[in-house]
């Protein structure tokens, strides 16, 4: 007497719940995944008004700084006009501070970096402007706050 043979099935794996698998791992990378945010320069900027404002600035309260391509600083205010190189930034600094102590609170510091300048040239003097600090004779501590960064001349905004 022959007996039947049992038909065998070829092993497989039970797919029903890796939907429900798939979707909790899923959950967990998101809720557990921290979002960089970019980083950049942190400066206070002004508020933006209603009408547009032409602000005056009298010549001997500006101190003008721009950056050639090269990486070269000039450096130009009322009585005082020299090339800067970059090995030499904490110049800058002296500058900037020798005019705080004449102008006060009314100097105003103007970057111009050309768009082929290296940023790092840029980041270097924006730094040395802020390190400014001036304690006046009555007490007083004051900084380099009035900064405006530009285009430099010739180069679209």
């Amino acid at each position: 007497m022959k007996l039947k043979e049992k038909k065998k099935n070829p092993p497989a794996i039970p797919t029903a719940s890796m939907g429900d698998v798939a979707f909790l791992i899923l959950i967990f990378f998101l809720t557990s995944t921290v979002f960089t945010r970019d980083k950049g320069l942190k400066m206070l900027l002004p508020e933006k008004t209603k009408k547009e404002q032409k602000v005056k600035v009298v010549k001997e309260n500006i101190v003008t700084i721009a950056i050639n391509p090269a990486g070269e600083v000039k450096v130009k205010t009322v009585g005082y006009d020299e090339i800067i190189k970059s090995d030499d930034y904490d110049k800058i600094r002296q500058i900037v501070e020798e005019r705080l102590r004449e102008r006060d609170t009314l100097l105003v510091v103007s970057l111009r970096a050309s768009k082929e300048a290296p940023y790092k040239n840029m980041i270097a003097v924006l730094d040395q402007i802020k390190l400014c600090k001036v304690t006046m004779p009555d007490g007083r501590e004051v900084r380099a706050k009035k900064i405006s960064l530009i285009p430099a001349s010739g180069e679209k905004k």
